[in-house]
């Protein structure tokens, strides 16, 4: 059985670029869940703090999960909000 790699990736965005970013991001849903090893990839923002969206993804391998970031929509995506986002964090979960 091959190891799945699930994973949060987590953006802190400007207050000022909530509106912005959360567009580009809804774009990243449709194309990314077709990508190559994608088993789950849901988007979700903080019900506290607005300006906190995280990705829920699942990836079949570390190896399909890189060539993603790597897709033109993803590209596409960190060239349109790279001055919009405070910070990017990854976590990659072990499933127990």
């Amino acid at each position: 059985m091959k190891k799945q790699l699930p994973m949060i990736v987590k953006f802190e965005v400007k207050e000022n670029m909530i509106e912005f970013v959360k567009v580009n991001l809804l774009k990243l849903l449709e194309p990314s869940r077709n990508d190559k090893g994608c088993i789950l990839y849901e988007l979700h923002q903080d019900m506290e703090d607005h300006r906190i969206f995280m990705f829920y993804e699942i990836w079949e391998t570390e190896a399909l999960w890189k060539a993603h970031d790597s897709t033109p929509h993803v590209i596409e995506f960190k060239n349109a909000t790279k001055d919009s986002i405070d910070k990017i964090s990854y976590n990659k979960l072990n499933i127990l």
